[in-house]
């Protein structure tokens, strides 16, 4: 990956290892989302949110010129992702862009039109619109093949309803819903498909190949969901064991679906899970993780996590810390205890609260490096975008495969 020489670097708390700073725009930079692709193919491009002053707008960055250029002009003014985010105002819907990388082209919501964006023309073009009585919920996905574009959708009336009582609080249990959708739509022959409909609603969904998409939560607890792209079934895969915890993220690899569970009373676990067989690897994380989110290794070979407490600093010269995370690298595992495990960084702050404030963390189509989201350290205030340096790290030894 050619990186411009204009992108300052700047050492890893505790660690010093190296990063590179990608972005200075005041307020937050964050990526589509860490499930899903945010750098282009040829890795020429990184696609980004950039929200300030009371808008949100995604932004091409070239990483071989350094120059950023907004390529969205969205007027929705009720950007927010409910329950999961914070208010950030009016332009595109926060957290469900795609990055269609076979197609080099942006998928976004500007309130119910869905748009897509050339990334070398900057031309743009309306895909569809949703009816007005549903509104888009969750954070969406194209497959591989660059041909199918998986959304979510539910009732905008029973929304607005929880909204005005107040009963939006983020638990699964306490987010009602009425026929919530996962949906595909051809980029080629303009079909429509209803995969899935439930009365849950459904968060995120990502590819795991051209023909099946994992999908979650139920309302009742976190867990990973099944369909195919020929839609009208789901199953579940990993749910809540007898001993407690549950799936909360999860990703797709070539080597299976990796995940972390949390809320088990043994502490937290990281798993492979090979959703054919539902043959399932799990192993338990250190004691002092807390919240935590498996980073994304797209070929499964790199394992390693962010770790994160939740910060309650504020003054006058600065914003409220929103979280403090560390980034944890597992060298080897060791079944009978000895596990090796290296620390990427130590303490490193972000910046106000909900999604955009999590590291985000995806290893970049080279391998050289890990993009995350962190609180710039030159002025205390906003989230910028950084490559962390990991061209010395080793694949992962003593994960079997599932």
């Amino acid at each position: 990956m050619q990186l411009h020489d204009k992108f300052p670097t700047v050492s890893a708390p505790e660690t010093g290892r190296k990063a590179v700073q990608l972005t200075n725009l005041p307020g937050y930079n964050y990526p589509l989302y860490y499930f899903i692709p945010s750098i282009t193919r040829d890795q020429r491009y990184l696609i980004f949110h950039h929200a300030d002053q009371g808008e949100v707008q995604l932004h091409r960055l070239e990483l071989s010129s350094g120059e950023s250029v907004q390529i969205t002009n969205a007027t929705s003014p009720d950007t927010h992702w409910y329950p999961w985010c914070v208010d950030k105002g009016s332009g595109v819907l926060d957290h469900r862009s795609v990055l269609n990388q076979k197609r080099q082209e942006v998928i976004y919501f500007d309130g119910p039109d869905v748009r897509c964006v050339a990334l070398e023309s900057l031309s743009e073009r309306l895909l569809f619109r949703l009816p007005d009585s549903r509104m888009a919920i969750g954070q969406n996905c194209v497959t591989p093949d660059g041909q199918w574009f998986i959304y979510i959708h539910h009732d905008r009336d029973i929304f607005i309803n929880q909204m005005m009582a107040g009963q939006h609080a983020p638990r699964h249990s306490r987010c009602l819903s009425r026929g919530t959708v996962l949906a595909a739509f051809h980029l080629d022959t303009e079909e429509h498909r209803e995969l899935v409909r439930i009365n849950s609603p459904i968060h995120h969904v990502l590819p795991f190949d051209n023909e099946h998409v994992v999908f979650c939560h139920p309302a009742t607890e976190n867990g990973m969901l099944w369909t195919s792209l020929e839609g009208g079934w789901y199953t579940h895969l990993r749910t809540q064991d007898t001993g407690g915890g549950s799936v909360c993220h999860y990703l797709a690899t070539d080597a299976g679906l990796a995940y972390e569970v949390l809320g088990s009373a043994a502490g937290v676990y990281a798993g492979l899970y090979n959703p054919f067989t539902h043959r399932r690897f799990e192993f338990k994380l250190p004691e002092y993780f807390g919240y935590t989110h498996t980073g994304w290794d797209p070929q499964g070979r790199l394992w390693f996590f962010e770790n994160q407490q939740r910060g309650s600093k504020r003054s006058a010269q600065t914003r409220e810390v929103g979280h403090i995370h560390d980034m944890y690298f597992l060298a080897v595992h060791d079944p009978e205890g000895g596990d090796i495990w290296v620390r990427l960084t130590g303490t490193w702050p972000t910046y106000g609260g909900g999604q955009s404030s999590h590291f985000h963390t995806q290893v970049t189509p080279d391998r050289q490096w890990i993009l995350f989201t962190g609180g710039d350290p030159h002025d205390s205030q906003s989230n910028q975008l950084f490559l962390l340096d990991i061209s010395d790290l080793p694949e992962t030894q003593g994960i079997p495969s599932v």
